[in-house]
């Protein structure tokens, strides 16, 4: 078997890649840059895992269609790489405290341009080179604003990508195909981008996941013999069955 994982790198990317590996998939570490990618590659290579680096660039589709035309054959598609807002230097990438207020167009255009968008171009690229029962796992997070958590670019972002995935595991069910298409959110998980530690306290759900234990969760959906198409998973196994309750 065959996995391409993008963002795979670094945190929750190279552990669902680390894990995949260490179970016989053979990993494709996409990422941006080559340095990265590369000795991401070497630490898997030292564990036995068989890798490749793959060039991948969501704000680059010439990246994402020359990938495709190199790879003849897919198993299962992680699309794990993203932004949470548009990068400035002065601010963090996922700034809690950002008020929706302060949110520009073009913040929201940067971040939907990579999440939905690149992420699109991804399952629209590689799903011909997509095994007959493969899988295509999305990264995702709950897109409800609450208190505690309403980065309004993110959210807006991955609502679409939600949608994608549950239009395309549509079009799998009413065609007959056995492919499936998922999305996991693996709840707070402490990456460089929100400057968490592992184990943390949080407002919602206790304590932050470290990568280890969020690439364990979804490795471990990837890799089970459920039909998962069309769901979206959350953190503790529940699963999102209708984000329009009030409307039936």
């Amino acid at each position: 078997m065959k996995a391409l994982i993008t963002g795979a790198n670094k945190g929750i990317g190279f552990a669902i890649a680390k894990i995949l590996g260490k179970s016989g998939i053979e990993i494709l570490v996409g990422a941006r840059s080559e340095n990265r990618g590369q000795e991401a590659v070497k630490k898997l290579s030292v564990q036995g895992i068989t890798a490749s680096f793959v060039k991948i660039d969501l704000n680059n589709f010439d990246t994402i269609h020359n990938a495709a035309k190199e790879i003849d054959q897919l198993d299962l598609l992680v699309n794990n790489a993203g932004i949470p807002d548009s990068h400035k230097a002065d601010r963090p990438d996922l700034d809690q405290k950002k008020a929706t207020f302060d949110y520009t167009t073009d913040d929201l255009r940067e971040t939907m341009k990579v999440n939905f968008f690149g992420t699109y171009e991804m399952i629209r690229s590689f799903l011909p080179k997509l095994a007959e029962n493969g899988k295509i796992v999305n990264i995702t997070i709950p897109i409800q604003p609450n208190n505690f958590w309403h980065p309004l670019a993110y959210q807006t972002s991955k609502a679409a990508q939600n949608v994608m995935a549950m239009t395309y595991a549509l079009e799998f069910k009413n065609t007959g195909s056995s492919k499936q298409i998922f999305g996991v959110m693996p709840g707070g998980v402490a990456t460089d981008l929100n400057g968490h530690a592992a184990g943390a306290l949080g407002a919602l759900n206790g304590f932050i996941k470290s990568a280890e234990e969020a690439g364990e969760l979804i490795a471990k959906l990837a890799l089970d013999t459920e039909n998962h198409n069309g769901q979206m998973i959350q953190f503790d196994g529940k699963i999102v069955t209708d984000y329009e309750v009030q409307l039936h």
